[in-house]
């Protein structure tokens, strides 16, 4: 279920928090803002990475898959069961 939000009045909340900050915080919300802004023009691949965490690397998965896998080391004992 979606909720509408009205742009304006989260607008007005954010100010009403951004009002109790000192005259340095706001500068760099503002730098923060403007820096953000300006890469909003960043590729949709790129942006989709930024999502996800995700990170750019020649091995192919399968490899990784192996690789994870070869790794593995199991060393538990499986303890068997006393019939009397």
């Amino acid at each position: 279920m979606e909720i509408a939000v009205d742009n304006d009045v989260l607008i007005e909340n954010y100010l009403g928090l951004l009002n109790s900050l000192s005259r340095e915080s706001k500068v760099k919300v503002v730098k923060s803002l403007s820096s953000d802004i300006n890469n909003y023009d960043i590729s949709e691949n790129e942006w989709i990475d930024r999502l996800y965490g995700s990170f750019i690397s020649d091995v192919s998965a399968e490899m990784m898959v192996s690789k994870i896998r070869a790794g593995r080391q199991f060393n538990r004992e499986v303890a068997g069961f006393i019939i009397e």
